[in-house]
């Protein structure tokens, strides 16, 4: 068994679509990474259009680029929120790709789709706790990406787009809350024929099962191995297919997989494309398809979270309420260098704010004093004249002074709170929360200590919500005025200011600030640095670290000027031994910064600007590009990807550079930059040197000045690497689960590591920190443990490493997990519009699903909604009710153990977005292959809705020839005498019918001499569509005229039904001519009459292709 399963390691190809990109790739190829983003644009195209953006554009992207217009920060942050998602889905992959339940392969396709409803219940459960924090996101872009890999996979492994006539429709059921039927070949079914897989177009034919769904069995994937049969036989199971399927060799030969648009990788890669385009529109529509999306009636605050589109800026006014009390000396140079620093950033730029407040507070009250500009550079010199002193005891004023900031700042104004005390005025907490929220004001706090001397201890400055706060009289008060005002309080030391107010006012103030170079000088250096300044930056800021006093340094123009300052677009300050020049709208070119003392310099060049760069590595394992999330092995081989924002695509002469914390150049290498939809990239092959490293890209932009970008983050490479599991499942709460670890050494000698856990809630349980003694080229494994006596519970953990005695970490990992408790969800399957919620609400209904984690034993019955347990599933509850309520809410518990509540909206509502079916409109379910005749639903011609109406104007023709059918319309005429608007226009279309089939009702008439009666209980299909089954009861009833005449009956009601029809008011992007329809709509029947006066009937009546186009 151990040699089998080492054999399926190294026998891995690609199991699905590959997760991204590698060197040497097909650019154009759908990957994991690809659909994501794609899909991800296309469902947020979709919300934008739903009212947020008013645009006649059609296409994802324009829609997308109107909505962000300048704010090109905001639109990089949601394409990193894109990336985040794409690399959850290579994550799964990674870990998963060996698990058919994940690829989808093997047929084991209702057990993939029972993965992903279970996943999306757990998502529902993190959706309903409201608003979305840092830890939560995380955890639900994990999920997300679980279900994304599976809902991918079934498009390129399974025979769904063979099943169709030209393929392209999105199975929107598939991995859905959606209750389905999904028709799977049986064990012993034969579902391909023997094809030859190295011949390109010889397996394009080899599927023997057109109505019913498989996957093929592929060799790596041993837990579930294809059946074996007669070697020689030419049938039998699908393989998956490939050259490292050496399952393809046994009956069926050849294989099915779509996930390249490679032969030797991919046996039906000619329908590579329709694969990959009908997964890129399902991972739409699992996100906000309006029906089975996972997005769908959440509010749009929730969505906008989800995706990160950051609306907009508009003109907000921004506020600080600093303590200036004498403990604030450790604290105030860094707030005053990172105040100084994000202000000449964003000043001048689109995003800069219009009105500047500070409000400074010490002890006594009447010390507090305020401050209010429009100009950034004046609120600069007001903060750079900050100093601190007095105060005597603790707590101190602080609800004074953010009081005086409140009353002095605009609407939607954001406020920054930085104090190292408790507050002394608490009776002013209900004032300052009922003026802030008059004014719609947001309090951020940043707190470095409290009257007990007690700094709060911090686990990550980026996840407020993971800090450990300790409680004392008074601390409620900030945490109350945060939380009421839509903000947070970040606890931090006082060596964590600088980092955390600079995040915080990014995500506030976007500056669009981009890093062009960094150099470190020492005293022994050239004085003189070089400067590029491309037609690209807006703002230019130089800041210099080390000078004694501003004039310490001198900057040269391109023309050979020396800058002055200051000017009104040119500005300088010092504070701390730190230099900042500010120039506005800089000249392009190379400027030149000389240095006129020998101190030692550090000099940070950056531009307020959209163009920007990321970078990310990539490594190969067995043939698969994954991207790396942790530090790289020196010495080994990666593919350097760089991601480019805003790039003009008339830019020319592209180097990838490799820079060490000096600035120096380690490498440089030209590279061909690919412009495309999603993003715009470039790749290039690197060993890893054995130095830290920056990225940075050169060219020269549109107007032929050079330009320089490099990346934010600094790459640090090491000898060990350590990876630890994903887990992810929800775990059991009360019983001890594993967190497993895989640490190898990959250095040239043996080392002794430190590998610990740490964690936000302490849930861990026995050793957190462990030793191994690794030779080079040496693995290990190793686990930690957690448990939780909570449900629903989210516990963030990171597991580290080190050399034992050292204080650097080498390798991390960070994961969040959620400890389960019963989950429960619903969907609406047909919601109340507003106008019927009013009079006559009875008379109309809403219909729902409830689905639980659990059988359904007890559920607690509400009043005026319908509930009963789904005979096929009892994790359901169907409920029913009528619009005179706007909501449900129900509960059910399992036999054993608590239950789960959920609730749910039934009111279409602004708030909630109702969106239009991002895919061509999909099969909802496969129907079964069987000779016995369908069940055919009947009810009685009076049970008909308000056509009846149109019906009884079309039998009038026949009227001579049935007296009893006229009579009988003539009751249902009476009966329905209050028609809808709607009905009207069926009338009028129904009328123009009518009138077509004058011809036809004439010559009957002198056909036919007499009529017998008709029995009017006549059958008719539930959706509309007039089945063969429908014609065998015509010709059951008689023959000749009697048959032709209830024929003509039959087609006027199901005219009716058409053109009842609702009608999108939006266009679908796919037109009528291009909407495929699979081969089992053979069994509709469509009756019409033709030029002679026959009736013609032939399959795929139009009114069915109209209802799927629809």
């Amino acid at each position: 068994m151990e040699m089998i399963l080492l054999w399926s390691i190294f026998a891995v190809g690609t199991e699905a679509f590959k997760p991204t990109i590698g060197q040497g790739d097909d650019p154009s190829m759908y990957t994991h990474e690809s659909i994501t983003l794609e899909g991800m644009d296309k469902a947020a195209a979709d919300f934008l259009s739903s009212g947020l953006v008013d645009t006649t554009k059609t296409n994802h992207y324009e829609i997308i680029k109107k909505y962000f217009g300048s704010d090109t920060k905001s639109y990089q942050d949601y394409q990193q929120r894109g990336q985040e998602f794409a690399l959850a889905v290579m994550n799964v992959y990674k870990s998963y790709h060996w698990n058919p339940d994940y690829t989808v392969n093997s047929e084991r396709i209702i057990e993939a789709d029972s993965l992903v409803q279970s996943t999306r219940l757990e998502i529902a459960s993190i959706l309903s706790k409201g608003t979305l924090d840092e830890t939560s996101t995380k955890l639900l872009i994990n999920k997300v990406g679980k279900c994304l890999m599976i809902i991918q996979s079934f498009y390129s492994n399974t025979n769904w787009i063979e099943m169709m006539v030209n393929g392209g429709e999105s199975f929107l059921t598939f991995g859905t809350l959606a209750s389905i039927h999904q028709n799977v070949a049986t064990t012993g079914t034969a579902t391909c024929r023997n094809c030859d897989d190295s011949i390109p177009n010889s397996c394009n034919n080899n599927l023997l099962v057109k109505n019913r769904l498989t996957s093929g069995y592929l060799y790596s994937q041993s837990s579930f191995p294809k059946p074996l049969g007669d070697p020689r036989a030419t049938e039998g199971k699908c393989s998956h297919g490939g050259v490292n399927d050496f399952g393809r060799n046994t009956p069926a030969t050849g294989g099915i997989n779509k996930e390249t648009p490679d032969w030797n990788w991919s046996p039906h890669a000619h329908l590579h494309n329709i694969s990959g385009q009908t997964a890129v529109q399902a991972t739409a529509a699992f996100f906000i398809d309006a029906t089975t999306g996972l997005l769908s009636g959440i509010n749009r605050t929730t969505i906008t979270d989800v995706f990160k589109l950051k609306k907009p800026l508009q003109e907000l006014s921004m506020g600080f309420v600093i303590d200036v009390t004498g403990s604030m000396a450790n604290d105030i140079n860094s707030l005053k260098n990172t105040l100084i620093d994000r202000l000449s950033a964003v000043i001048g730029t689109p995003n800069a704010p219009h009105k500047y407040v500070l409000s400074t507070f010490s002890d006594p009250a009447n010390l507090t004093t305020i401050f209010v500009t429009n100009d950034g550079h004046e609120m600069i010199h007001k903060i750079e004249r900050l100093t601190v002193g007095g105060g005597g005891d603790c707590p101190e004023y602080t609800l004074s002074g953010i009081l005086t900031a409140i009353n002095a700042s605009d609407p939607y104004s954001l406020i920054y709170v930085a104090t190292d005390a408790d507050t002394k005025d608490t009776d002013m907490a209900d004032m300052v929360t009922e003026e802030a929220n008059a004014k719609h004001i947001t309090l951020q706090f940043i707190l470095t200590g409290n009257c007990s001397g007690v700094t709060r201890r911090r686990r990550d400055m980026f996840f407020p919500e993971k800090h450990v706060r300790q409680k004392r009289d008074t601390s409620n008060i900030f945490e109350q005025l945060a939380q009421s005002t839509g903000g947070q309080v970040y606890h931090v030391d006082h060596s964590e200011v600088t980092a955390t107010l600079d995040h915080v006012l990014e995500k506030d103030f976007p500056s669009s600030k981009a890093i062009i170079d960094y150099f470190v000088q020492a005293s022994t250096d050239s004085d003189t640095m070089n400067i590029t300044v491309d037609s690209e930056a807006a703002v230019l800021v130089v800041t210099i670290e080390g000078p004694f006093s501003e004039y310490q340094a001198s900057l040269y123009l391109p023309n050979g000027t020396e800058q002055s300052f200051p000017t009104a677009r040119a500005k300088r300050y010092y504070s701390s031994h730190k230099i900042t020049m500010s120039i506005q709208r800089p000249p392009p070119g190379i400027w030149n910064l000389t240095r006129l003392t020998s101190n030692d310099w550090n000099v940070n060049v950056t531009a307020s600007t959209y163009l920007d760069i990321d970078s990310q590595l990539k490594e190969v394992e067995f043939g698969i590009s994954y991207v790396v999330d942790r530090n790289p092995i020196i010495g080994k081989n990666y593919t350097l990807e760089v991601l480019v924002y805003s790039l003009n695509s008339s830019s020319s002469g592209f180097h990838l550079h490799l820079l060490d914390e000096q600035g120096t150049d380690l490498f440089s290498q030209p590279v061909d930059i690919i412009f495309s939809f999603t993003k715009i990239t470039g790749y290039m092959q690197i060993v890893i040197p054995n130095k830290s490293f920056y990225v940075q890209l050169s060219g020269i932009d549109q107007n032929g000045f050079k330009f320089k970008r490099m990346s934010r983050k600094l790459t640090t490479p090491v000898g060990v690497d350590l990876f630890v599991t994903p887990i992810l499942v929800n775990l059991d709460t009360g019983i001890p689960h594993n967190i497993t670890y895989t640490l190898s050494n990959l250095g040239s000698s043996t080392q002794t590591y430190t590998v610990s856990i740490t964690d936000d809630k302490g849930r861990l349980i026995g050793p957190i920190s462990q030793q191994q003694i690794l030779p080079p080229e040496n693995s290990t494994t190793g686990n930690f443990q957690i448990q939780s006596p909570l449900e629903l519970e989210f516990v963030t953990y990171t597991v580290s490493v080190k050399l034992s005695g050292s204080t650097d970490i080498l390798q991390s990992s960070t994961s969040t997990v959620m400890f389960a408790g019963p989950v429960c969800s619903s969907i609406v399957s047909r919601k109340c519009r507003l106008a019927n919620t009013k009079n006559k609400c009875s008379m109309s209904t809403w219909s729902a699903t409830a689905i639980f984690s659990f059988e359904v034993a007890t559920y607690i019955s509400v009043q005026n909604v319908s509930m009963t347990i789904d005979p096929v599933n009892a994790k359901r509850l169907q409920l029913r009710g009528d619009c005179c309520q706007g909501n449900f809410s129900v509960t059910a518990k399992p036999s054993v153990g608590s239950g789960c509540e959920t609730s749910e909206n039934v009111v279409e509502s602004d708030d909630q977005v109702v969106i239009n079916e991002v895919v061509i409109p999909g099969i909802t379910k496969i129907p079964e292959t069987t000779t016995a005749t369908p069940e055919i639903t009947t009810t009685e011609i009076p049970e008909l809705t308000t056509e009846s109406k149109e019906v009884t104007t079309e039998n009038t023709l026949v009227t001579t020839e049935s007296t009893e059918v006229t009579t009988e319309n003539t009751e249902l005429t009476t009966e329905n005498t209050e028609l809808t608007t709607e009905s009207t226009e069926v009338t009028t279309e129904s009328t123009e019918i009518a009138t077509k089939n004058q011809d036809v009702a004439t010559k009957l008439t002198e056909k036919t001499t007499e009529i017998p009666a008709v029995n009017t209980e006549l059958p008719v299909v539930t959706d509309h569509n007039i089945t063969k089954e429908a014609f065998a009861i015509i010709v059951s009833i008689g023959v000749g005229s009697t048959a032709i005449v209830l024929a003509i009956v039959i087609g006027v009601i199901v005219l009716v039904a058409c053109l009842k029809q609702p009608r999108k008011s939006k266009k679908t992007e796919h037109s009528r001519e291009h909407t495929h329809y699979p081969s089992w709509y053979d069994n509709a029947l469509r009756i019409q009459s033709t030029s002679s006066g026959r009736l013609h009937i032939s399959n795929n009546a139009y009114c069915l292709q109209e209802r799927m186009y629809k």
